[in-house]
């Protein structure tokens, strides 16, 4: 009814216009039709270039109700872990056109990954990782269907790297996000962020502002998705601390020359380091502050300088396994000195 309504109302706004433009009245002759070409004209655009060599191999993940997207590596359709959620199984729509229902074979709620199994058509290639992220400033392409528009595309840059993403399913940040400014809107979740030469530098997770998304690192990506594929599962590196990052006042509380490093609050049995690294023994006040005192401050781990949680959490994600016998250098009673930690899995979520 408000369809009809309007359209009669807009009928009638466009014979008023008619009159006042003062258009002759009766009969006109039909308008010849327009024709639809079936090909765009070549264009000499780099994005138009990349958008169609990697367009093909992305898809739609979801239902009428709503979903996200994925793309395909190797054999399967890779997409985020919120996705998909718990399910079974769920639809996946490629470029053509064409519905397939999708397996959920393994996810990892910590790295907010999914694999999907389904057949998939020839044409959708599977798309490359980078090898490195590429530096701050390089031109991307962010792929997918935000608010469900199917093979959308839309540009930017890699504006920061090395990010930690708080994860609220797990309470663990997703280490070495990269950061864009390409466009990350509802629906582009789990679809590939991607440089000019097509390969993919992050998997979109999330969108934080108008010019600010993060997509998951592609070098987390390449460790954890084979096993994935292969065993169903990952178990990600844990050292079993609650931690801060060292701030001023907390320098300043436990006579800290600089302002860097990981504050060791509280251990855990959770993890073998627990039984190597020390936590806070009691609490005073800086500038109106609570900050705790007495705790190991990491700065150093397998011959990685820590400067920040964000270093930690990328040092853990990809260089070390559970079961890993490493060095990490600490600072304990004012003293700099070297202990070496095991380090285990983490808990389930």
């Amino acid at each position: 009814m408000t369809r009809q309504t309007r359209r009669r109302f807009l009928s009638a706004t466009a014979g008023i216009a008619g009159g006042l433009a003062g258009c002759a009245g009766g009969t006109r002759e039909t308008p010849d039709p327009v024709p639809q070409s079936a090909s765009s004209p070549e264009s000499d655009s780099p994005y138009a270039s990349v958008y169609g060599e990697t367009i093909g191999s992305v898809a739609f993940v979801g239902d009428e109700s709503g979903g996200g997207s994925g793309f395909v590596y190797r054999d399967v359709v890779v997409t985020n872990q919120h996705v998909v959620r718990d399910a079974e199984s769920i639809g996946v729509r490629f470029e053509n056109g064409e519905w397939r229902e999708a397996g959920v074979t393994a996810t990892d709620v910590y790295a907010d990954l999914a694999v999907l199994s389904t057949d998939v058509p020839a044409y959708a290639t599977s798309l490359p990782f980078v090898d490195t992220i590429p530096r701050v400033g390089t031109e991307v392409l962010a792929l997918g269907s935000p608010f469900g528009l199917e093979s959308s595309v839309s540009a930017g840059i890699i504006s920061g790297r090395n990010r930690s993403v708080p994860n609220e399913q797990t309470g663990f940040p997703i280490p070495n996000t990269v950061q864009t400014d390409a466009g990350l809107d509802p629906g582009n979740s789990g679809g590939p962020l991607v440089t000019l030469e097509g390969a993919v530098t992050g998997i979109n997770v999330a969108g934080a502002g108008t010019s600010v998304g993060f997509a998951v690192s592609p070098l987390l990506a390449r460790r954890v998705l084979p096993e994935l594929i292969e065993t169903g599962e990952y178990d990600h590196p844990f050292l079993g601390i609650r931690l801060i990052e060292v701030t001023p006042n907390v320098a300043e509380a436990n006579g800290l020359e600089e302002a860097r490093g990981i504050f060791v609050v509280e251990t855990t049995d959770e993890a073998p380091a627990g039984e190597t690294l020390q936590g806070a023994s009691e609490e005073t006040t800086v500038e109106g502050v609570t900050v705790p005192v007495g705790g190991d401050v990491i700065v150093g781990l397998a011959g990685t300088r820590i400067d920040s949680n964000a270093d930690l959490g990328t040092t853990l994600a990809l260089e070390l396994s559970p079961g890993d016998l490493v060095e990490a250098t600490i600072i304990r009673d004012g003293e700099r000195q070297t202990v070496r930690v095991e380090i285990g899995a983490r808990p389930d979520p």
